[in-house]
């Protein structure tokens, strides 16, 4: 286990002391009393890393959101933006401090932690959710300590057989793959990605076409083939990838990836189980029914 101070939601400093939360200010003839949300910085996964240069986050550790209040809780429970799908997009961006970060622009792990930090600030660390055992398949309550997760450690791209820097900052590390010996070019996701996905998944829902999750997540991920960049020719190789050449992909793909660990020992109410689960984002993160 990791050090606490390692921890997401204990490296949280407050961007001014309580006592400058609430500040009077001068107003025309008058002193009036001014509300200033407080602040608090969320340690990123990536540390500033993958970032272009000219991203507000380029090589930043941190990041200064403010702290939930009741206008985020108005964003999460709106209707009419849960409708849309956009709730979660519309509360981080109404967190940031710096101008320039947006939903879209961060990488996954780093709005992962800013979400997690975000809920831990607002309702607590304690995260009670219906969880599935993977060996009895019996469902139960059960409860996370969100204190408890950190970010994971990336490896390093030197620590990987077959995977090479590739000095393209749109594409950062070349995979080869072992059954094709394909070399293939990725890139990281941020959350404009994430969104292109999980459009694709709802489209198809909706057409009563098949889902195709690993496709699109590949789709997402490879900025080239064998050299080849157009999307035709990137699209027609992972469509005939081996299965053992994806999954090989992926597992390098998470391993080099900046993010936050989301597991935790979980022991099973029905039949003793024990191991460890991913925490399930489901809607008791944001809407806790107590």
């Amino acid at each position: 286990m990791r050090d606490n101070e390692d921890k997401i939601g204990t490296k949280h400093q407050h961007a001014d002391p309580p006592a400058q939360t609430f500040q009077a200010e001068a107003q025309g003839s008058g002193t009036g009393l001014t509300f200033v949300a407080p602040t608090e910085y969320v340690s990123l996964p990536s540390g500033g890393r993958f970032y272009p240069e000219g991203h507000p986050l380029f090589n930043q550790d941190s990041v200064e959101i403010k702290m939930m209040t009741t206008k985020q809780e108005d964003i999460l429970t709106s209707r009419a933006l849960l409708k849309k799908g956009v709730a979660i997009d519309k509360f981080i961006q109404s967190l940031m401090v710096q101008p320039g970060v947006t939903p879209d622009a961060l990488l996954v792990g780093d709005k992962n932690a800013i979400l997690v930090a975000a809920r831990i600030s607002g309702y607590g660390s304690e995260y009670k959710t219906q969880v599935q055992c993977p060996v009895c398949q019996e469902r139960s309550t059960f409860e996370f300590d969100l204190e408890q997760y950190g970010s994971l450690d990336a490896v390093s791209i030197r620590d990987l057989e077959g995977v090479s820097e590739s000095g393209d900052p749109h594409a950062p590390f070349n995979v080869m793959l072992p059954k094709t010996g394909w070399t293939v070019g990725c890139k990281m996701l941020f959350g404009s990605d994430e969104k292109k996905i999980q459009k694709s998944l709802n489209n198809k829902k909706k057409a009563g076409l098949a889902e195709s999750p690993l496709t699109d997540q590949l789709r997402a991920m490879v900025f080239s083939v064998e050299g080849h960049t157009k999307p035709a020719m990137i699209a027609q190789a992972i469509e005939n990838m081996p299965a053992k050449d994806s999954k090989y992909l992926r597992d390098v793909y998470k391993q080099l990836v900046p993010n936050i660990d989301m597991t935790q020992e979980f022991t099973c109410t029905h039949c003793s189980y024990e191991g460890d689960m991913e925490v399930p984002l489901t809607a008791d993160f944001f809407w806790p029914k107590s």
